[in-house]
C-alpha cells in the first residue's frame, strides 16, 4: 500500500526550514510513500526549486499562518505590531479552506512544516486526518505566556506526533510521549567534505589562497550580519587578506512605497525601529572595509562554499537551532557560533567551534583571529565537528527515524 502525505509549508523562499524539508522528502521511499506539498504562500524559489526535483506542489496563500517564534516575534517596536492580531483573525477562515482542500484532496498523512501551521493544523483535525507536526523554532515565551500556552494547546490537540529539531526546542512544548527529538540532518553526498571550493570561488573571482570566513543568514535581524561586520572591522585591523562573506538576503535598500518609506525614517529616526540593512551599509562605508566584506546572495551551492571558507561564523542575535551549523560540521568546518542554550546542543566549546556572547563584536573578534592564526587548531575542530555530523546528523538514520513515526501514526489510525 501507498500512502498519501502532505507536506505544509508557510515560506516559500530557500531557508533552513525549506530545504531542510526537500532533504527529507528526497529520503522517501516512493514505493511506500507519495509526497506533495502545500505551499501557504505566494510562489517563491522554494517552490520552483520542488517543482524541478519532481515533487508535486500545491500553491495557496489564501491560507494564512500565524508566527509565535523566538526568531519570528514582532515586538510593539516593529512597523507592524497589528500583525499578531490580524494573524489571530485569520486563523479559523483560513483553517476552513485548508479543510476545503483537504476534501478536494485524499492524503492519508499531513506532515505540518513548522510551528507557524496554526491554521493548517486545525484544519487537518476538522478534516479529520492524522497529522505529524515538525517543530523547527522555539517558541517565543510572549509578554505574558497565553499565546505560547495556547499553541502549544493547539499543537498537542491536533498532531498525533511532534517532531522537534532540538531538546532546546521541545522545551516549551507540552510534554508527553507524542514528542520526538529528531535532529535536522545533512546529505553526506551533496555535503561532500572532498569538495574543493574552487568553482565558488572562480565564480565569484576569489583566489584561491585567499582566506574566508563567512556566514549563512544574510541582513536578517536575528543572524547578526551587524556584529559580523563590526567583527570583521577589527580583524583587518591585523588580518586585511581575510575576506568575510555574507551568504543569505542581501541588503534590499528601501521600500518603493513612498509613505512606507516616509514612515519608516520617522520611526528609525526617534530610535523606536532599528534597520538592521542601514547599519550594515553605514558600518561598511564608514570603515571602509568595502574591500573585505562581499555580500553572496542566496546560494545553492552551499556545500561548495563551505569548502571554501576557513571558518563558517554563526552570530545570531536570538537563540534558535542554525542549520549552517551542522551543514559545517558535515564538511569538517570549525564554527564559532553565538553562546545560546541551542547552540550548545551542537557546538562542543574548544572541540568542534568556540562559543562567544552574543552582540558581542570584540569577542567575535577574537574568536575569529584565533582560528585565523591557528589553522592547525581550526582544522582539528573540523575534524571533530565532522565526527559528531557523521553520528548526529546523517539524512539516512534520522530519515528513518521520522519514517518510523509515520509508520506509528498510521498504524495507530487503521486500528
Amino acid at each position: 500500500m501507498t500512502y498519501r502525505i502532505l507536506y505544509v509549508q508557510h515560506y516559500s523562499g530557500l531557508a533552513g526550514s525549506t530545504l531542510s524539508l526537500l532533504y527529507m522528502i528526497q529520503q522517501l521511499d516512493r514505493n511506500k510513500f507519495t509526497p506533495e506539498v502545500l505551499f501557504t504562500a505566494d510562489e517563491g524559489s522554494a517552490v520552483t526549486l520542488y517543482r524541478e526535483r519532481g515533487i508535486p506542489v500545491h500553491v495557496r496563500p489564501d491560507i494564512s499562518f500565524y508566527s509565535h517564534a523566538r526568531n519570528g516575534w514582532l515586538p510593539l517596536r516593529s512597523l507592524r505590531p497589528w500583525r499578531p492580531f490580524t494573524w489571530a483573525a485569520k486563523i479559523l477562515p483560513s483553517a476552513q479552506r485548508m479543510r476545503q482542500f483537504l476534501a478536494e484532496h485524499h492524503y492519508d498523512l499531513i506532515h505540518i512544516n513548522t510551528s507557524a501551521q496554526i491554521p493548517a493544523g486545525i484544519g487537518a483535525k476538522w478534516a479529520n486526518i492524522p497529522v505529524v507536526w515538525h517543530i523547527r523554532e522555539p517558541l517565543h515565551p510572549g509578554n505574558l505566556g497565553i499565546r505560547r500556552f495556547l499553541i502549544r494547546e493547539i499543537i498537542d490537540k491536533c498532531a498525533q506526533a511532534v517532531i522537534t529539531i532540538s531538546e532546546f526546542d521541545a522545551a516549551p512544548l507540552k510534554p508527553g510521549p507524542k514528542v520526538h527529538v529528531v535532529y535536522n540532518f545533512v546529505d553526506f553526498l551533496k555535503f561532500n567534505r572532498n569538495l574543493t571550493g574552487l568553482p565558488f570561488r572562480n565564480e565569484l573571482g576569489i583566489p584561491e589562497g585567499q582566506p574566508l570566513v563567512g556566514m549563512l543568514g544574510g541582513v536578517v535581524h536575528s543572524k547578526g550580519a551587524d556584529t559580523f561586520i563590526e567583527a570583521t572591522i577589527e580583524v583587518r585591523k591585523v588580518h586585511p587578506e581575510v575576506l568575510f562573506l555574507v551568504a543569505g538576503i542581501p541588503p534590499g535598500g528601501e521600500s518603493p512605497v513612498a509613505w512606507k518609506r516616509t514612515l519608516r525614517r520617522i520611526i528609525e529616526k526617534v530610535g523606536r525601529l532599528p534597520n538592521l540593512e542601514k547599519r550594515a551599509q553605514d558600518l561598511i562605508t564608514l570603515n571602509h572595509v568595502e574591500d573585505s566584506v562581499r555580500f553572496v546572495g542566496m546560494r545553492q551551492d552551499v556545500p561548495e562554499m563551505l569548502s571554501a571558507l576557513q571558518v563558517l561564523v554563526w552570530p545570531a542575535s536570538i537563540s534558535h537551532f542554525a542549520r549552517p551549523i551542522i551543514e559545517a560540521g558535515s564538511m569538517a568546518r570549525p564554527v564559532i557560533a553565538s553562546d545560546f542554550p541551542s547552540s550548545r546542543e551542537v557546538v562542543k566549546p574548544e572541540e568542534t567551534g568556540l562559543l562567544v556572547p552574543p552582540n558581542n563584536p570584540q569577542e567575535l573578534a577574537k574568536a575569529i583571529q584565533y582560528l585565523v592564526e591557528n589553522p592547525t587548531v581550526a582544522q582539528r575542530m573540523g575534524e571533530a565537528g565532522y565526527r559528531i555530523a557523521c553520528q548526529r546528523y546523517d539524512a539516512r538514520q534520522n530519515a528513518a527515524k521520522i519514517f518510523a513515526i509515520y509508520d506509528e501514526v498510521l498504524a495507530r489510525r487503521s486500528i
